[in-house]
C-alpha cells in the first residue's frame, strides 16, 4: 500500500465542510453589505447595476460574472486538488480594498474609480483568504474578467473613445470619397457632405465609436481563448487580435451607415435601423474572430498525433 501523502503543517485542502460554508457565508455577506452601493439590484439601484441597466455601452455587464464562473467550473477538478497555502496574505489584501473604500467614501480621494477597483481588491482578499495564495494560479483569470464589468473612468473612456470616433469618421469620409457626384469632408468627428445640390452633416456619435463593441468583443474574445484548451500563443493571438477585429468591424459599420444615410434614405442611420445594424457588425465581428480562432486551432499540427503516427499502432 502506497504511503499517503503528507502536506506541510501550514497547509490543507480546500473541503466544503459546515466550518467552510459559514466562513465563506459571512464573508460573503459582509462583502455584499459592504459595497451594497456598487451592488445593490433593489431601487435605488447601486452604480455598477445601474451601468448595466441603462448604459448601453456596458449592458454585458451582467453577463461578465457568469463567464467567470465558468472559468472557475472549467478548472474546478484541479482547484479542489490545490493545497491552501499561506491564505493570511488575504487579511492584508481585505484590509487594504477596505481602506481604499473607507478613503473614497471620506470625500478625500476624487477619484471615481476607486470604489469598484476596491471592491475587486477585497474580493481578491476574500479569494486568498478562503482558498489560498496557490488557488490563483487557477483563479486570476476568473478574478480578472470582472473588470469587463466594471465601467471605465469618464476621463479615461472620452480619452478613448474620441479618437476612435475620429478614425471611424475618416475612414469613412475616405470610402465615400470614391463614389461619383459626392463632396464629402471631415470635421472632427463629424461627416460635410454634398450631393445633388444638398448639403448635410453626419456625426460619428458615441454609440458608432466602437468601445461597446471593441469591450463586448473583449471580453468575449478572452472567454473563448481560455475556456477551450489550447497553446498558450494561440491564446495570446486571440486576445491580441481581438481590438483589431472590432476596429475593422467598426470602421465598416460607419461606413455603410453614411452610405445608407446620403444615398438611400437617412431613416436607416438612425433609430431601430441604426441598432439592428450595430447588432449586425457585432455579429459579423464574432464571426470573424471565431474564424480566427478555427484558423488558429488547423493552423498547426500537433507533434503529439505526430508522433503516434510515427510509433505505429500500440501493442496489446
Amino acid at each position: 500500500m502506497p504511503p499517503a501523502t503528507v502536506l506541510p503543517a501550514d497547509t490543507w485542502r480546500i473541503d466544503f465542510g459546515r466550518p467552510s460554508q459559514i466562513k465563506a457565508a459571512l464573508l460573503i455577506v459582509g462583502f455584499v453589505a459592504t459595497f451594497w452601493t456598487q451592488l445593490a439590484f433593489i431601487p435605488p439601484l447601486g452604480s455598477l447595476v445601474h451601468a448595466w441597466l441603462y448604459e448601453s455601452d456596458w449592458s454585458h455587464g451582467p453577463l461578465i460574472p457568469l463567464f467567470s464562473a465558468y472559468l472557475v467550473y472549467a478548472c474546478w477538478d484541479q482547484l479542489r486538488r490545490c493545497p491552501i497555502r499561506l491564505p493570511w496574505v488575504g487579511l492584508p489584501i481585505m484590509v487594504l480594498g477596505l481602506g481604499v473604500y473607507a478613503w473614497s467614501l471620506s470625500g478625500t480621494l476624487q477619484f471615481g474609480y476607486a470604489r469598484p477597483l476596491s471592491m475587486m481588491i477585497t474580493l481578491l482578499g476574500m479569494i486568498i483568504l478562503l482558498c489560498g495564495l496557490r488557488a490563483m494560479y487557477y483563479l486570476w483569470l476568473p478574478w480578472l474578467y470582472l473588470f469587463f464589468a466594471i465601467p471605465l473612468p469618464q476621463r479615461i473612456y472620452f480619452a478613448l473613445t474620441d479618437p476612435l470616433r475620429r478614425a471611424a469618421a475618416e475612414v469613412a469620409t475616405a470610402v465615400m470619397g470614391l463614389f461619383p457626384g459626392v463632396h464629402i469632408e471631415r470635421v472632427g468627428s463629424v461627416i460635410e457632405y454634398v450631393y445633388r445640390g444638398q448639403s448635410g452633416q453626419l456625426g460619428v456619435v458615441d454609440a458608432c465609436s466602437g468601445m461597446r463593441s471593441t469591450i463586448t468583443l473583449c471580453a468575449i474574445g478572452v472567454a473563448v481563448a481560455f475556456m477551450a484548451e489550447r497553446p498558450l500563443w494561440q491564446r495570446l493571438v486571440l486576445v491580441a487580435a481581438c481590438i483589431p477585429i472590432a476596429t475593422f468591424c467598426n470602421f465598416i459599420r460607419v461606413s455603410v451607415t453614411s452610405y445608407l444615410y446620403i444615398f438611400v434614405d437617412p431613416k436607416y442611420a438612425s433609430g431601430q435601423y441604426h441598432a439592428m445594424f450595430g447588432m449586425a457588425v457585432m455579429l459579423l465581428a464574432f464571426g470573424v474572430f471565431s474564424g480566427l480562432a478555427w484558423l488558429l486551432g488547423h493552423l498547426v499540427v500537433e507533434d503529439d498525433a505526430a508522433g503516434d503516427d510515427a510509433r505505429g499502432p500500440a501493442k496489446a
